[in-house]
């Protein structure tokens, strides 16, 4: 299994404890070839709103030498590990900047087909609240970019450190990512056979629309017509 993981943060706190025994779970169920990236060392820029991607293509963006090897990444792994801890009730602004340079591939624009097949985990910890909207920040995300099955992870520490998270706590966290990786590991390899969401059908034939009627950016509408979508070819 070709796994991709997001570190939303370079803190070694309870979130990056928490993902490595869920890599350490999934490895006892299966073969894993891990890639992690982790923000904002390997993509430090903020996305500067200047549209390039959406109307020039994602290699006119001017941090794509950071953003080509993580959509590469992305586009190669069975299994999409996005993390952050809870920053002001949300992801950490490391991830959110790296999310807001990957719109482009959104179902809204240039949907990547490579995304299609694929399984995604959004995974969060707080010492105190805001696990709902941290995860539904990530969650969007790999929604849009089409993701077929999707599963998430909200562990509330208590705690500031790792160290000081309850043994209690600490044993339900391990219950926890033994279940996700067994999860995990079943739905990447059944994805095949597996449905895709109903979102992501109704967003997808939504957009169809749009872009048969897209006289104000050519380069989204290019992408659909090259994938015959806008023809009746399905992707999905």
């Amino acid at each position: 299994m070709k796994i991709t993981v997001i570190n939303g943060t370079m803190r070694h706190g309870s979130t990056w404890h928490c993902k490595d025994l869920l890599l350490e779970k999934i490895a006892q169920l299966e073969k894993t070839q891990v890639r992690e990236f982790y923000l904002p060392k390997d993509m430090s820029n903020f996305c500067s709103g200047c549209f390039s991607c959406f109307l020039k293509g994602e290699d006119s963006c001017p941090h794509a030498d950071q953003i080509q090897p993580i959509v590469a990444a992305l586009e190669e792994a069975d299994l999409v590990i996005l993390t952050s801890s809870v920053y002001a009730l949300d992801v950490t602004g490391q991830l959110k900047a790296l999310l807001d340079h990957l719109c482009f591939m959104w179902l809204s624009h240039r949907p990547n087909p490579k995304m299609f097949n694929k399984v995604g985990i959004s995974f969060a910890t707080t010492a105190g609240a805001g696990l709902s909207h941290t995860t539904k920040t990530m969650q969007n995300s790999l929604k849009f970019w089409g993701v077929k099955k999707l599963f998430s992870s909200k562990q509330a520490v208590a705690a500031m450190k790792w160290s000081d998270i309850s043994d209690k706590k600490r044993g339900q966290i391990e219950k926890d990512m033994a279940q996700l990786a067994k999860k995990a590991t079943v739905a990447v390899a059944n994805i095949d056979q597996s449905s895709g969401p109903l979102f992501r059908k109704i967003v997808f034939k939504a957009m169809r629309n749009m872009m048969k009627k897209n006289d104000w950016n050519p380069t989204d509408r290019n992408h659909w017509e090259a994938h015959g979508w806008l023809k009746g070819t399905k992707p999905f």
